[in-house]
């Protein structure tokens, strides 16, 4: 996991913790990043990750997103990935713990088709 902050996200340990739930804010609130182990899709796919330094709410049984927060992304996408690319080309989906490789940080994946490389650098920095 420190790996993952430290490194990948440029993140202290301090910055990933003082979330709480929910709440996109300014842009220090998340850090969008091309996949480091994208699925094998089609090539025109890119294969984002967005990290969140707070957590998501979810069912306690089902560890499904509750409603206001699949909303929360949805609002999210809908402004950082549908506007531009259209809501044809663009799905989100966020796996649930079990099938998760990084549980410490909160993530969603988004799958952008038709992106080009200087998007997703523009886009991720």
């Amino acid at each position: 996991m420190r790996f993952v902050v430290e490194a990948r996200l440029g993140w202290g340990e301090e910055d990933f913790r003082r979330g709480g739930e929910g709440r996109f804010g300014g842009k220090d609130s998340y850090t969008i990043l091309p996949n480091d182990y994208p699925y094998g899709i089609d090539p025109r796919i890119r294969h984002l990750v967005v990290w969140t330094k707070f957590a998501f709410p979810s069912d306690p049984v089902t560890d499904d997103l509750l409603p206001s927060a699949r909303r929360e992304i949805e609002d999210f996408v809908r402004e950082r990935f549908t506007s531009v690319w259209g809501e044809e080309n663009v799905v989100w989906f966020r796996n649930w713990g079990a099938l998760k490789s990084v549980r410490a940080v909160e993530h969603f994946h988004v799958m952008v088709f038709g992106m080009g490389g200087g998007e997703v650098r523009e886009l991720t920095g």
